[in-house]
């Protein structure tokens, strides 16, 4: 397909056909018309018709199999044949398998189809068509969460096509994610307003109802009580009728949840709920359902439920504590998440995801010195948890001073007793030792030296006797070590002038000048496995690294946003701007806040909206820059201190978020909705 070609396919996708065969032109623009004024049928009949004359029309064609109804009919047979006459003329146009992808599907040979719409994207990955059949299609077969991220694809090809925004919003209200449904409509009824396209209008209606449908769901769900019921006993007192009522339901719900169908499996979670009110484990199946649905806050309330009702069953009880911190991890709030982990351990003391559940959450607070008693109690429930002793063993390492760090140097006979105080190179070769000894250079040294006098010295400490690296026990590995990788170099091939050439894919050569193993040589090593290149031969080129394009990309990014009025907040400004506004992360990076996250290659940086006179300000988000600015005059600035609400007066005290929304400032109003 040429550039044109597919040009002109993603300007009929958004509604600006380009230019047919004038035969033709008529009878597109006769059948764009009637669609447009919400008849459908009679448009695809206008399609058909044209479609009989000799000359094949590709672009009458491509409108003919969007307006093609979901079920079985003439149309969708005609529409088969018309593209297997083109494809025995040897016409390999990703248009005709679209075709027989879509005929296949609504002749619910939806498996069928699949590979016809994957051929159609190997023949043109650029055509938005091709995502919105293949993305109908995984739906048909039964792969909604296939289709939501096939549909989603399609919106990056054709950002500026309202229908991709329908038709992605449209799947994921099938699937039941109300929340991004309507942010979705909301963005596509943006696009509608600024279109002069002849179905913007029909799209318009479309949208709107598509989103009365999401708000009236919302609306329905009975909110989740966040106070333990009553015991899980209780359930146990349900009549056997009832009870096997329940059981079934649970076992649909399930069914449902397995099959990727999340919206039908909570809404027939809510009929379980009013058969078996106190079922701990129903309430530990639709937690995670809410959580994989966006609504983490009533996730993380229903696992808290959960582990009330599974008082008796403390294993369970620890389970749904655990889930419970990890959602409000995901929810930035990591002391909240720290105190379900707390009341995790409480039920079960050796429980291991708690335990490096809390270690994670401490970690996110700063809190080395719990994060390190919590990884010692981790390795004592596993101690074959190679991670979490690397963990420890990298905190313990980069906590200690440089007057500490003399002293273990000392003790492994590195440098020189009388030594007064540690100097940079110092540092590095302590640093070095202890990466050889986290990475196995202990046993290394016992498998390869002929003897362990001198190069190792035992230490007493409090969890044992720990074995240590000596300095000549370094010096003993790298030698070692050289010997061996010279060894591995060769039989991958490499010749031998050429070994001690080698660099690492960021550049740093793999040998000294005296032939000895460097860092970055012993790290690359160590790691090496056979057939596997890591490394670059003296002619090849240094390749940009990944972290260096993404710093490239994320700066370019960053200065383009400043032209807009963005300007750079930190991230423990950022962090403490979440919990002074008591907004998600979500909240804040959509509309009408439209704050902004970018990873440069090494961390996220964040930026908001400083100027009231950008494109970029809102009514909403008007008012964050003054927070920062108090946040940093004073770090105990609290910006609702001596308001009745962020924007105006009323009886209640509003945070800038109320229940996971923008507050609109109307006293006792709604929030506002996500999504322009």
């Amino acid at each position: 397909m040429t550039i044109k070609e597919s040009a002109a396919v993603l300007l009929a996708a958004a509604g600006l056909a380009a230019p047919c065969r004038a035969a033709d032109a008529g009878a597109l623009q006769r059948a764009r018309e009637t669609a447009a004024s919400g008849s459908e049928a009679r448009a695809l009949a206008i399609t058909i018709e044209a479609l009989k004359d000799p000359a094949p029309d590709r672009e009458l064609y491509l409108y003919a199999v969007e307006l093609l109804p979901e079920r079985r009919s003439r149309d969708s047979a005609f529409l088969a044949s018309y593209a297997a006459r083109m494809l025995a003329a040897k016409d390999e146009d990703y248009a005709w398998y679209l075709g027989i992808c879509k005929s296949q599907r609504v002749s619910g040979k939806a498996q069928e189809a699949v590979s016809n719409c994957k051929k159609a994207l190997e023949l043109d990955p650029t055509a938005y068509p091709v995502y919105r059949e293949l993305g109908f299609t995984y739906a048909a077969a039964g792969s909604p969460r296939k289709a939501a991220e096939t549909l989603e694809q399609g919106v990056e090809i054709a950002p500026e096509s309202y229908q991709a925004r329908y038709n992605l919003a449209r799947a994921l209200e099938n699937r039941g994610d109300t929340a991004r449904a309507s942010a979705w409509y909301a963005k596509g009824l943006a696009l509608t307003a600024r279109s002069s396209s002849l179905d913007a209008g029909y799209y318009k209606a479309l949208m709107k109802a598509g989103q009365k449908r999401c708000a009236d769901r919302s609306r329905a769900k009975p909110a989740v009580r966040k106070t333990a019921a009553a015991p899980a006993a209780a359930s146990a007192e349900l009549s056997p009728s009832r009870r096997q009522k329940a059981d079934d339901c649970a076992a649909r719900v399930k069914e449902e949840y397995l099959k990727d169908n999340l919206g039908e499996a909570l809404e027939i979670s809510e009929g379980c709920l009013k058969l078996a009110p106190s079922d701990a484990a129903l309430a530990a199946e639709r937690a995670p359902i809410m959580v994989r649905l966006g609504r983490y806050e009533d996730g993380v309330a229903e696992y808290e439920r959960a582990a009330g009702l599974y008082a008796g069953d403390k294993r369970m009880a620890a389970f749904c504590r655990a889930k419970a911190g990890d959602t409000w991890m995901k929810l930035s709030d990591p002391a909240r998440a720290e105190a379900q982990y707390r009341l995790a351990l409480a039920a079960s003391p050796r429980d291991v995801d708690a335990l490096k559940g809390l270690a994670s959450a401490q970690e996110a607070r700063s809190d080395t010195t719990g994060a390190l008693a919590t990884y010692e109690e981790l390795l004592k429930a596993d101690p074959g948890n190679e991670k979490a002793r690397l963990r420890r063993e990298q905190m313990r390492s980069s906590a200690l001073t440089d007057e500490q760090v003399l002293a273990e140097l000392k003790a492994r006979f590195a440098v020189d007793d009388k030594k007064a105080s540690a100097l940079p190179e110092d540092l590095a070769l302590f640093k070095d030792i202890r990466a050889a000894e986290t990475g196995g250079g202990i046993d290394y040294l016992r498998a390869k030296a002929p003897t362990m006098r001198g190069l190792s010295v035992e230490r007493e400490e409090k969890d044992g006797t720990r074995v240590l690296m000596t300095g000549l026990g370094y010096k003993t590995y790298v030698s070692l070590a050289t010997r061996d990788a010279v060894r591995f170099f060769e039989k991958e091939g490499v010749g031998m002038r050429e070994i001690f050439q080698l660099r690492d894919e960021s550049g740093a050569a793999l040998f000294d000048k005296t032939g000895r193993l460097t860092r970055e040589g012993e790290a690359l090593w160590r790691k090496a496995v056979p057939g596997s290149k890591k490394w670059l031969m003296p002619y090849d080129p240094v390749p940009e690294s990944p972290q260096a394009k993404a710093s490239k990309e994320a700066e370019g990014k960053i200065a383009a946003l400043a032209a807009r009025g963005y300007q750079e907040i930190s991230e423990p400004e950022f962090l403490w701007l979440l919990t002074a506004t008591t907004c998600t992360e979500d909240v804040m990076m959509d509309y009408p806040v439209n704050m902004q996250k970018i990873f440069d290659g090494r961390r996220l940086r964040y930026l908001m909206c400083f100027s009231d006179q950008a494109l970029c300000a809102t009514k909403e988000n008007l008012v964050l820059p003054s927070y920062i600015a108090g946040y940093r005059n004073n770090q105990a600035y609290d910006p609702s201190a001596g308001y009745s609400g962020f924007f105006g007066s009323g009886n209640k005290k509003h945070r800038y978020c109320e229940n996971g929304k923008v507050w609109d400032g109307t006293p006792g109003g709604p929030a506002v909705k996500l999504g322009r």
